[in-house]
């Protein structure tokens, strides 16, 4: 099913391009789905994998419920589920010859988006040896604030407060498309607040970009949440995942933690006070010190913007972007005048050999279990 040309039959017809990524936890891929009068259009198809376990087919169902549910411009939508029915052969026993089986496959039909994961930016800037316009920071975060307080809001069919939570807020899941949209996307591990722990489900997300009480297996929030939110402003700030140096030491967990404990304003001094504090804020150890909503937090920054008398929007985000993946940029455009005064936007004079941590980039990082063994 992988394979490039193959076509799966539902609601529509699939014609899959390409593999797009693959991860602990799903595989996706380019396809043009085909409708009536065959009609065209890009789409993203997401495969569950180990779907015969239970555990695992249970969850990326979740994701797809909730994503088919949600409406919000700054939020990832799925279109639809699909299943396929394939055939498989088990293998022979000493009481039995191998027998025909008919699996069933789920998949996801996703909106595809032309552009880039917060990491893929970082990465090009790093190449070119700058840093992200705080400002254009701000306004990203920004961003993911208003769609993850409408994920933390959402109330079911009767008016009930789900109460829930991401748990998975990375720069891989942040992204932005060819016309700066800002899109959360990956709700495969989002639970609420409430809901029952299933037996044998492990705790998981990315070991880089945790809160304290998600790394302890605690009761998690939107609060946590919000520390991740503060991990991503760290990140675009510096340029570097605030616990790489920790996950590479021999005692990761207990470094991480250790480091969690410590203010991040000794690496954000080049960091404009006022975007330093909110990412200080985030990112308090406690979680009553911190932001309660991300409501509290894009607040925050809309004032900010607004004392500043600068107003970044899309289009900025756009031009950037289509000038960053340029063979040789240049930066210089009439639309970095509203953001910067200037026709050109300026960036500091940034050495990412100098950054502790920071010489070599790393890859994607899958989603992965937060309770195994040291």
């Amino acid at each position: 099913m992988r394979e490039n040309g193959t076509v799966l039959f539902s609601q529509a017809r699939y014609e899959i391009q390409r593999i797009l990524g693959e991860g602990g936890m799903g595989i996706t891929c380019l396809a043009h789905e085909y409708s009536a009068a065959g009609l065209k259009r890009p789409v993203v198809l997401k495969f569950v994998k180990d779907s015969l376990l239970p555990q695992r087919l249970s969850q990326f169902l979740n994701e797809v419920q909730l994503s088919s549910l949600f409406n919000h411009p700054n939020l990832l939508p799925i279109y639809r589920l699909e299943t396929e029915v394939l055939t498989l052969e088990l293998a022979k026993t000493r009481s039995a010859k191998r027998r025909p089986h008919e699996h069933t496959v789920y998949y996801a039909v996703m909106q595809y988006i032309d552009g880039w994961n917060l990491r893929q930016i970082v990465e090009r800037l790093r190449n070119l040896k700058i840093l992200l316009h705080h400002d254009m920071t701000m306004f990203i975060v920004g961003r993911v604030a208003r769609g993850l307080h409408y994920v933390h809001e959402y109330c079911d069919e009767a008016g009930m407060h789900l109460g829930l939570v991401h748990r998975d807020i990375s720069p891989e899941n942040i992204l932005i498309d060819r016309f700066g949209r800002v899109k959360v996307s990956d709700f495969g591990i989002a639970r609420a607040m409430n809901a029952p722990t299933q037996e044998g489900l492990p705790r998981a997300g990315n070991p880089l970009y945790c809160s304290p009480e998600q790394l302890e297996g605690s009761v998690l929030d939107r609060r946590s949440d919000i520390y991740n939110i503060g991990l991503l402003m760290y990140f675009l700030f510096t340029d570097t995942d605030r616990f790489r140096p920790e996950s590479a030491s021999s005692q990761p967990r207990r470094r991480t933690r250790q480091k969690m404990k410590r203010s991040p304003l000794d690496d954000l001094r080049n960091v404009d006070p006022v975007c330093a504090q909110m990412c200080d804020i985030c990112l308090r150890e406690d979680p009553a010190e911190r932001y309660q909503t991300c409501e509290d937090m894009a607040n925050d920054i809309d004032i900010y913007f607004k004392d500043r008398q600068r107003v970044p929007n899309n289009e900025q985000v756009e031009e950037i972007l289509s000038d960053l993946f340029r063979p040789k940029p240049s930066f210089v455009s009439r639309r970095f005048i509203a953001l910067t005064g200037s026709a050109i936007l300026e960036q500091p004079d940034f050495r990412p050999d100098l950054i502790s941590g920071a010489a070599e980039p790393i890859g994607n990082v899958p989603t992965v279990r937060l309770d195994e063994d040291e």
